[in-house]
């Protein structure tokens, strides 16, 4: 069972809907930036990202020293892992597996806060509560919307969360990789709670909005210097390339395709899932562009056929076998996706009556 989505290279795909990344590509001063980039890639990026994390900073309006540059996401996760050596963490399930690995990977104790289906996999104040009272908590991991449910953590739990672990000095990674295909956006950050709460991580990446996976861009907004320069100190040099750091400078400036490419994909989740529901699937409610919704266990094999890609819920620990997540795509390619799976599932209808 595939970890991650997005492994198509042992597979005849002709749409993916296992990846969760702008269907409308890179933009193109993006890529005439990242060309740049291999042009300079002669010489040693700036071990710093000067330029890149200034470029942060003042869209963020986040102290410079605060700000670490990473190879993805990823990459700064295993970070803050080796940098701060939890020996007991907490992570919600079903969410992204990879602070589970990168905690487990240093010998961190893992406890799972498992979500509700019947609360359609919102936090609730229980996460709240389980902070306060378990013995020896030194981080939590939480995915803000969540990988693979699209949920945004209520404001006022988050809010909570953060005090709570800040009164018990207990390290909160808040993950808002998906927080700009979001329709609360910015509104939503975690990041004005590190005022109060400086134990408080903020993830980001470029991957998403910018449809940019491959040249590997994330950072880190830490609430104290100190920690990150931790993190940092835990980093390879030169961990980011010329044309990762010259793409991310120009993909802030996109202020315009950012803002559109989000009105039409919740626009057309909207309708993905209506018509998804309408087929006969049970879908949950998503707070961003990407949907997980109930259907036959054999549902991506029958895909994988007419060489549609989709995710496996199941490989998320608390999703059953039979769940599914797809990203949303253009109206035209959602149509091939609802085709297909209106085929199988009339197919599988006709079976049932024939026995």
């Amino acid at each position: 069972m595939e970890e991650h989505g997005g492994n198509i290279y042992d597979k005849d795909i002709r749409i993916d809907f296992s990846v969760n990344v702008n269907p409308f590509g890179m933009p193109a001063a993006v890529r005439e930036a990242a060309a740049r980039g291999v042009e300079e890639s002669f010489r040693y990026p700036d071990p710093e990202q000067r330029k890149l994390r200034q470029a942060i900073a003042s869209a963020f309006l986040i102290p410079l020293d605060q700000i670490v540059a990473g190879s993805g996401a990823a990459e700064l996760i295993w970070g803050i892992t080796a940098a701060l050596q939890p020996k007991k963490a907490l992570v919600c399930a079903p969410s992204f597996g990879e602070y589970e690995r990168a905690l487990a990977a240093r010998g961190c104790q893992v406890q799972r806060f498992f979500l509700r289906e019947e609360d359609d996999w919102l936090v609730s104040r229980e996460l709240v509560r389980r902070v306060w009272e378990e013995p020896g908590l030194e981080m939590v991991f939480l995915c803000h919307p969540n990988n693979p449910t699209g949920r945004l953590v209520p404001a006022d739990i988050l809010k909570e969360l953060a005090r709570a672990c800040h009164d018990r000095q207990i390290t909160l990674v808040v993950d808002e990789c998906f927080l700009d295909l979001t329709r609360e956006g910015e509104a939503a950050s975690a990041l004005p709670l590190q005022r109060d709460c400086p134990e408080l991580l903020v993830l980001r990446a470029f991957t998403k909005m910018y449809a940019m996976p491959g040249l590997r861009l994330g950072w880190l907004a830490a609430g104290s210097r100190e920690k990150a320069e931790k993190v940092r100190q835990m980093l390879p040099p030169w961990n980011v390339s010329w044309p990762a750091q010259m793409a991310g400078c120009a993909a802030l400036k996109e202020e315009e395709f950012a803002r559109k490419s989000g009105e039409y994909l919740l626009r057309e989740r909207e309708c993905l899932s209506c018509k998804l529901s309408a087929l006969g699937f049970h879908v949950w409610p998503s707070d961003t562009t990407f949907l997980l919704f109930e259907g036959p266990e054999d549902l991506q094999e029958a895909c994988l056929a007419e060489g549609i890609y989709i995710r496996d819920g199941a490989s998320f620990p608390g999703l059953r076998a039979g769940t599914w997540r797809i990203g949303v795509r253009t109206r035209k390619e959602n149509q091939v996706l609802l085709e297909v799976l209106g085929k199988t599932m009339k197919e599988k209808e006709t079976d049932r009556w024939q026995k």
